[in-house]
């Protein structure tokens, strides 16, 4: 008798615990915020646009991906983009970062709603080859890894002016305007910014999988082709 009302016990938290992990499946999720410069370290904004608090959106900007082809927000067109900044010769967080990248990438495969884009802040050394060979490297899928480049000036202004990722260059360091940072940065189809992560961190980058999921139900419109 025991045994059996242990087992039927068993069985009502199974249920019970499943039953509840169904509804909170299905409980609609709160959507993600929205950021805007003045919720973000100074150091990472450009001073003019510190104080904004509403409406941030990515600014236009004419990139060269690792094809040779001209790339610009009409290129993206209406996909949820996950933005990183990196160079090809770095031997240290980058080479964590791209892991990570290929892992969205791997998770997001069949799903053309997602576009990755990884900015070189070496443009001097990572040309259009050098950003082919690693693209080819790191196995990204065509158009739907992106890894850009443009001059040194235009990415660090598009790192601090619309992504909010880079600190004010130290103007007596070797390496004043390069931008080493370890952020992802998840932005919507209005080219708002929704959320940042630590490219570096496996748990972080699950959280950013979620985020993403969530993002792809509060834009239902977003069908795939």
């Amino acid at each position: 008798m025991r045994s059996l009302l242990l087992r039927a016990a068993l069985v009502l938290v199974v249920f019970g615990g499943a039953l509840g992990f169904a509804l909170w499946k299905l409980t609609p999720q709160p959507p993600l915020p929205v950021y805007n410069p003045s919720q973000v370290n100074d150091e990472l904004v450009s001073a003019e646009i510190r104080s904004v608090g509403r409406n941030h959106r990515i600014g236009p900007y004419a990139l060269t991906d690792q094809y040779g082809r001209p790339f610009g927000p009409e290129t993206l067109g209406r996909r949820i983009a996950v933005v990183d900044f990196f160079f090809t010769t770095c031997p240290s967080i980058c080479t964590d970062m791209a892991r990570e990248m290929r892992r969205l990438q791997e998770h997001f495969a069949d799903d053309p709603r997602i576009a990755l884009l990884s900015h070189t802040v070496m443009p001097e050394v990572d040309s259009v080859p050098v950003l082919f060979a690693y693209a080819e490297q790191q196995n990204a899928l065509r158009d739907r890894w992106y890894f850009l480049t443009a001059t040194r000036s235009e990415i660090y202004s598009l790192a601090r002016s619309s992504y909010l990722v880079a600190k004010e260059p130290v103007e007596d360091s070797e390496d004043h305007s390069l931008i080493h940072t370890e952020s992802f940065v998840l932005v919507d189809p209005d080219r708002r910014i929704r959320g940042f992560y630590d490219g570096t961190s496996a748990a972080s980058v699950d959280q950013l999988i979620e985020d993403i999921d969530r993002l792809l139900h509060e834009y239902p419109d977003l069908k795939k082709p």
